[in-house]
């Protein structure tokens, strides 16, 4: 695997591969999860959505995830957010990601699953107030993300959140050599690896909001090696 600051990887990650095993998938899940409560990716999602509900008050919302995984984010925010008015949705192409959310999020009676490719999908299905998308941007080539961008737009009314990794090459050597310490799982090792250098610079989302026509939008760096990306939509 070599790290490349010019220009994002196009490597698959193992996660990605279908005919991953069920026990695996939930193993190599459950050590990104981890990562992402040490590091605070989580809290990051939640007071950037805390944000755009003060912002846009209403009596009811929607929040999609998209790349949901097994649920975490979404039962993270619904653990978080002092509302009783939102309706979460996760979204995932993976049917063994959705089997693993819904038996997870059973017990939340306000998050919902939908296996679909959200390309594909007419836009009045999911149309919500708020569109996240957690750690999954950088699994799209260059030629994907101006799709899923202009298809966020079609369906969300208020905010889109997308919380992504920074490609950096202290993130990447620090991961390489530190993760063994605390991810035991070789796939969930290899895929942070890849995902690390499929991450974005700043003027890779510069540059994807001028192909999309984006403004007025937000990007912020966490120190984390994480960007938060935040694009208002006819937002009052």
């Amino acid at each position: 695997m070599i790290y490349s600051s010019s220009k994002r990887s196009t490597l698959p990650e193992m996660m990605d591969d279908p005919s991953i095993s069920q026990e695996q998938l939930r193993h190599a899940v459950n050590d990104v999860n981890k990562v992402n409560t040490y590091l605070g990716g989580y809290k990051f999602t939640l007071n950037a959505v805390k944000k755009a509900l003060q912002n846009n008050p209403k009596d009811s919302y929607t929040i999609i995830d998209l790349g949901c995984s097994d649920g975490a984010m979404l039962r993270y925010l619904s653990d978080h957010l002092a509302h009783d008015n939102i309706d979460y949705i996760g979204v995932d192409l993976s049917t063994k990601s959705i089997s693993n959310a819904r038996e997870k999020c059973k017990n939340y009676s306000r998050i919902s699953f939908r296996e679909s490719d959200i390309l594909k999908t007419p836009p009045e299905q999911l149309n919500c107030d708020i569109m996240l998308c957690t750690l999954t941007l950088h699994h799209f080539n260059e030629e994907q993300i101006p799709k899923f961008l202009n298809k966020f737009q079609e369906i969300t009314s208020t905010r889109i959140i997308i919380n992504d990794l920074h490609r950096n090459i202290l993130a990447f050597y620090f991961f390489k050599f530190f993760s063994p310490i605390f991810i035991k799982h070789r796939i969930s090792r290899h895929d942070g690896l890849i995902s690390i250098a499929s991450g974005f610079k700043r003027s890779d989302f510069k540059r994807y909001a001028d192909k999309c026509s984006i403004t007025n939008d937000r990007l912020t760096w966490k120190w984390s090696f994480r960007y938060i990306w935040e694009i208002p939509i006819n937002e009052r």
